[in-house]
């Protein structure tokens, strides 16, 4: 396996941190993953590794405000600025592969992200896979109504102010070192800004608004117990997509990131089986 890392820069200048992790022979397909609120790449490491060895040349980039790349934690002035450097990073992979498939692999926002990519620029892409999308808050740690109407205000006239992040560590996995990694990991915030608030809402609305309009294979794979991006959500995003173009799977008992659950290699056994499929197809 071979490993690399580098910056590039999304069409409005913001620069951009990518890690590749590549076979040693002829990979089957590029992937290129979409990570999740306030994280970073260094945290699907392991999920690199995995795919990498199974013969997929893997990509990941931490997009604006997170991780290594710069920018105001967890701020946007519209949602549709991640998918500004998505794009980046995607001309990167392609111009590298460009006779490979590519799929997109997102997780919670980075699952919104790329739902979103894959619904207004499909073009270039064989597929997609989300896993726990981030198409609404679980009830349990949704914010007070009282908080929405503030942050309707702040986020008009104050949009950088921040709030605490309320996602409880415990809740990302079974694997006691997970909450233990991420509560200690510099490159984790614990913030957002106000108009980051009001514009993953309107996301949330709009994107599924558009699931009839999908027009790419895709797998959801959606954690059962998860308590931080609604269940709910995802079912009624696939229920509203195209049925012949969506596979969906519920696994049951886990919590938000399957990525890094004990089960997790059923959970890529699960993946790679749905991407052979489709790149034999």
């Amino acid at each position: 396996m071979k490993t690399d890392q580098g910056w590039t820069k999304s069409a409005d200048g913001n620069r951009l941190f990518w890690r590749r992790h590549s076979p040693e022979g002829d990979p089957r397909a590029a992937l290129l993953i979409v990570h999740g609120l306030a994280e970073h790449t260094g945290r699907y490491v392991h999920v690199l590794d995995h795919f990498a060895e199974a013969g997929f040349d893997c990509w990941a980039h931490d997009y604006r405000g997170h991780g290594r790349s710069p920018g105001l934690r967890v701020h946007v002035d519209s949602f549709d600025e991640f998918l500004t450097d998505l794009a980046a990073v995607r001309t990167l992979v392609g111009e590298a592969q460009p006779d490979l498939p590519l799929f997109l692999v997102g997780h919670s926002q980075g699952g919104l992200i790329t739902l979103r990519d894959a619904l207004i620029h499909p073009t270039g892409l064989a597929g997609i896979v989300v896993s726990s999308p981030f198409l609404g808050v679980h009830p349990s740690a949704a914010p007070p109504p009282a908080l929405h109407m503030v942050a309707n205000i702040v986020s008009t006239f104050v949009p950088k102010l921040m709030f605490s992040k309320p996602a409880e560590p415990s809740a990302l996995s079974h694997d006691p070192a997970v909450p233990e990694a991420y509560i200690n990991d510099p490159l984790v915030s614990d913030t957002v800004s106000a108009r980051w608030f009001t514009s993953v809402l309107r996301a949330h609305a709009d994107t599924l608004a558009r699931a009839p309009s999908l027009t790419l294979p895709t797998l959801v794979m959606q954690s059962g117990d998860d308590l931080l991006a609604d269940p709910a959500a995802t079912r009624r995003w696939v229920a509203n997509a195209p049925d012949h173009l969506v596979d969906y799977v519920e696994w049951d008992g886990l919590y938000h990131e399957m990525f890094n659950e004990p089960e997790k290699e059923e959970v890529f056994d699960r993946m790679e089986a749905w991407l052979a499929k489709r790149i034999e197809g």
